[in-house]
């Protein structure tokens, strides 16, 4: 059954405050159109319309994407999606997408309302929506609660950005991405990094 959510402080879709579930967290038994089937399963986000433009509800790191899904497909589920970790264990994550609307990339560190996609009607899919959900520890959460601002987020995320380093980095490019110096850097990272500031290397994580 759907209904509307109103008075959200966090919102996925740009511009909106309310939305309308079409699908809510936890079981659910649903009729699939493209299958004319009935499924039964454990829904682990929500389902929402309303808008097109997909942002960020938090600031933080994209850890995984995926562009290249055009339609309905049962082998890709998620569709067209992007992973971003938001620090101290707290994950969202953003499903069926519009094919190619992708506009960010794995590693990508970015602000709340950071445009990330499209609203689209890819994977398992029977219309155009976006599923959001939420992962803490681990564990699929009722992500409700973070739309509404009902959990305190200061203490469920990590104001502190972790920068991955790519090839071709040094210390003064990466500083001057965040404003900030390479010594600010360096020093948070000593122990990492060694005596030698211009020795980093691909992969390594280092603290903003």
């Amino acid at each position: 059954m759907s209904y509307t959510l109103k008075n959200i402080k966090n919102c996925p879709i740009k511009g909106r405050t309310t939305v309308k579930v079409t699908s809510d967290f936890g079981k659910r038994k649903l009729y699939n159109r493209i299958t004319k089937q009935y499924e039964s399963n454990f829904h682990n986000g929500i389902d929402i319309t309303g808008g097109n433009e997909i942002v960020s509800f938090l600031s933080g790191i994209v850890t995984s994407t995926s562009n290249n899904v055009s339609a309905y497909s049962d082998k890709y589920k998620t569709g067209n999606y992007i992973t971003i970790n938001h620090g101290n264990n707290l994950y969202s994550s953003y499903y069926h997408l519009k094919k190619g609307s992708i506009c960010v990339k794995k590693g990508d560190y970015i602000e709340a309302g950071t445009k990330i996609g499209i609203m689209g009607a890819t994977g398992h899919v029977t219309g155009k929506h976006l599923h959001f959900g939420i992962k803490k520890n681990g564990k699929w959460v009722d992500p409700k609660e973070y739309l509404l601002n009902e959990v305190n987020l200061d203490k469920n995320t990590n104001t502190e950005i972790i920068y991955i380093v790519k090839k071709g980095d040094n210390l003064s490019k990466i500083a001057a991405r965040y404003n900030t110096t390479w010594k600010n850097i360096y020093n948070k990272n000593k122990e990492l990094i060694g005596d030698n500031p211009n020795l980093i290397k691909v992969g390594w994580k280092l603290k903003i």
